[in-house]
Parts: C-alpha cells; structure tokens; sequence
C-alpha cells in the first residue's frame, strides 16, 4: 500500500495527465477544473493548491509533457548507433513514433495550434525549451555528417527544418481527419526518410554506409 506521502507526491503527475487529456479532448475554453478533477480523483481544491488558475495548470500541462518528448528523444539519441545516417534515420524515426503516431504527441501539437495564440508566453516557453532543442538534435547529427563528409554542406543551413516538416505535415493530418484518413503510415515514412538520405549524403557518405551495411552495422536499407 502507497504512503500518505508518496500519495501526496505523486499527485501533481496524476492531475497533469487528467488535465491533458481533459485540454486535449475538449480544448482549454471547454474544459473545466471539474472535468480535471473528476479525471484525477481529486477535489477541485487540490487542484488549486498545486495550480492557482486553469492558465497555469494548461501551462504546465504542456510544458510537462514536452519536456518529457524531449527528454526521451536525447536518450534515444545518445544510444543510437552507427554514423550520422542512421542516427539521423533513428531520430526521425522517434520523432515520427511521438508526434506523429502518439496520441499524446499529436494532442499536444494540436493544443498549441487551437488554444496557444491565446498562450504567448507558453508559446514562447515552448519555442526556447522545447522546440529549439530538438532542432538542435537534428542540426547537430547534420553539421556532424557535413564535417565527417557524409552530408553535403550545402544543404545543413536549413535541412533541420525540412528534415522534420514531413512529420509535422502528418501529425496534422491525423488530427484534421483521424481514422478517415487513409494512408498507409510506414510507406509514408520510409518514402520521406529515403528522399531526405537521398539528397543529404554524398559519394564518401553513401560508400561508408554501404561499408557498415556489410559489416551488419547498417540497421536498415536507405
């Protein structure tokens, strides 16, 4: 049986996932502290003693469950294997896997398109802690590979970006059309990471590749 104290320190992560998929299900103007504490269990003052407003419990709703996106792509990453390639291919792979395929991922990309122009300062918490740094991840592995050879240079100044978009532009449509969307998912993925690998590594980059596909380092085919 949970102590008294354990119970009350683990009280706050139980209210932020009722809340989030209080926000998510029905927005941030719809949903009540009610609805949040019926989720959670709790009263609706206990609610107020670890969040004072609505604004501040949605706030960090999204910031805790970012940070926590972010924290599990960093050691995704710092556990990949083989060159820039496949660590590349390895992240958009996870990224895919949390904002695209996740619920929670695309609830969360879907908040702050719906509820974040009335958030500006989370929208810009979110842009510097959360945003910023996993572009950073994928920025790093591309100036890594343009520095080893494998990446042509010209294209890492915005390849971050573009790297990324195509997960996002799915995301999206999951949450415009839901189920009634019919594609089929990992074609789409392999096709985008196949293109992106296609324009990114050069001459020296597709034969150390080829190398390490044939020694079994390689974990999948470009």
């Amino acid at each position: 049986m949970k102590t008294r104290a354990r119970r009350k320190a683990e009280r706050p992560g139980e209210i932020l996932q009722a809340a989030f998929d209080a926000f998510a299900e029905r927005g941030f103007a719809a949903t009540r502290m009610e609805d949040v504490a019926a989720r959670a269990g709790v009263t609706k003052g206990a609610i107020y003693f670890y969040f004072e407003t609505k604004e501040r419990l949605f706030e960090e709703t999204v910031s805790h469950y970012s940070q926590n996106m972010l924290a599990d792509a960093g050691a995704m990453l710092a556990s990949a294997e083989g060159g820039c390639a496949e660590r590349l291919r390895a992240l958009l792979l996870h990224i895919y896997g949390r904002c695209a395929q996740d619920r929670y991922g695309r609830a969360l990309i879907g908040l702050m398109v719906s509820d974040g122009r009335n958030f500006p300062r989370l929208v810009e918490r979110h842009r510097r802690d959360f945003f910023a740094p996993a572009m950073g991840m994928v920025s790093d592995l591309l100036a890594a590979g343009a520095a080893s050879g494998d990446f042509r240079p010209e294209i890492v100044a915005h390849g971050a970006e573009i790297a990324v978009a195509p997960s996002v532009f799915l995301s999206l449509m999951r949450l415009i059309f839901g189920a009634s969307l019919a594609l089929d998912e990992e074609a789409y993925i392999a096709c985008h990471i196949d293109l992106l690998l296609q324009g990114l590594l050069t001459t020296k980059g597709r034969k150390n590749l080829s190398s390490r596909k044939a020694c079994g380092e390689g974990r999948a085919p470009i």
